[in-house]
């Protein structure tokens, strides 16, 4: 039996670990924990009969707050405090209204503090950023002097290995570019929204940059007469074009080539790239996308389909690999987005 003595909800309360706060149905402070007390330097005095503005340091968020728990809605966000020392906090809060008897007494708000990882993570974005920008300055560098000797060299051989050299300084550069894509992805700055896209369209335009950037591979595609509209952003894009990549760059045939299909329903979308290369092993179907613990890959850039392999999962879809006889088979499945759904989005974008 669940007891209901109102001592041990109290205690609980008191002793949580994050800071929390209870308010009644106007929103001022009637408890808060001892964490709070330790967190914020306030004594509990200084913040019974006050509300929680003062513990918010941007009003707008703070207001936000209140419109969706008048409502009668949770509230979850991100928020910075001041603590009496004037020390600013950053963390995630939740607020959710409390209901006894079906009548509102007041609200209970919690607060994790996350300012390490912020700066953790502000400091490696930094960091990123520099590095890659000195490496892209590094290499282009590199390069000029690579197009001046290879100018003044007659050997045929020495002229090949130059002309390797700068394909592998182009990789570096494209790799921090890749960085710089999943960095976005995965950052704040990321847009989480989708909107309908039209893949077939979409295929369409890639196959005509992939066909220009690869004159010496074959492109066929089946990609049918009917508009496909998929969840997905911006980056979508990219994706595609890390996969058709990956058929030709790491292909051992004389003449790469690339097959790609677009097949779907009511609530699926699956665009499938198959090439002639070498194929990829059961046992490393995981490890090219980043799934399980690194290790040498003899097919892909581990980088760009980790990214890939990301993206698709921010879409509700999935991406996998197959073996064939003459190669290997990779399945992007998206979600569908009803035509007549991805039209009257479009037409509201529009009006907007």
């Amino acid at each position: 039996m669940v007891s209901s003595d109102p001592a041990i909800y109290k205690t609980a309360f008191r002793e949580t670990r994050n800071p929390a706060v209870i308010t009644d149905a106007n929103f001022v402070i009637q408890d808060v924990n001892e964490a709070c007390v330790d967190f914020t330097g306030y004594s509990r005095d200084e913040l019974v009969g006050d509300t929680p503005m003062s513990l918010f340091s941007e009003p707008a968020v703070y207001e936000a707050m209140i419109e969706s728990l008048s409502k009668g809605e949770p509230w979850v966000g991100g928020f910075e405090t001041t603590m009496k020392d004037g020390r600013m906090i950053y963390g995630r809060g939740s607020c959710v209204p409390i209901h006894t008897g079906g009548e509102l007494r007041g609200y209970a708000g919690f607060f994790t503090d996350l300012t390490e990882r912020r700066q953790y993570e502000q400091s490696l974005r930094i960091l990123n950023r520099v590095l890659r920008h000195n490496l892209r300055n590094d290499a282009n560098v590199v390069l000029g002097h690579v197009d001046i000797v290879a100018d003044e060299l007659e050997d045929e051989e020495l002229v090949e290995s130059l002309s390797t050299a700068r394909k592998r300084i182009d990789s570096i550069v494209k790799y921090a570019e890749t960085a710089r894509n999943l960095d976005e992805l995965l950052s704040e700055r990321t847009d989480p929204s989708l909107t309908p896209i039209r893949l077939d369209e979409l295929l369409r335009a890639e196959l005509r940059a992939a066909r220009k950037r690869y004159p010496e591979a074959e492109f066929a595609a089946e990609l049918g007469s009917a508009p496909v509209f998929v969840a997905a952003d911006a980056a979508i894009g990219t994706a595609i074009e890390a996969v058709f990549e990956n058929a030709v760059e790491h292909n051992d045939s004389s003449v790469p080539t690339v097959s790609v299909q677009l097949d779907g329903d009511e609530s699926a979308a699956t665009l499938t790239v198959a090439d002639d290369g070498p194929g990829i092993s059961a046992d490393e179907r995981d490890l090219i996308f980043g799934r399980e613990e690194i290790s040498p890959l003899h097919h892909g850039q581990g980088l760009d389909l980790f990214f890939v392999d990301r993206l698709l999962e921010k879409y509700g879809g999935d991406i996998w690999v197959e073996n064939s006889d003459d190669g290997a088979v990779f399945k992007l499945q998206f979600r569908v987005i009803a035509a007549d759904d991805a039209e009257a989005e479009f037409e509201g974008s529009n009006a907007e």
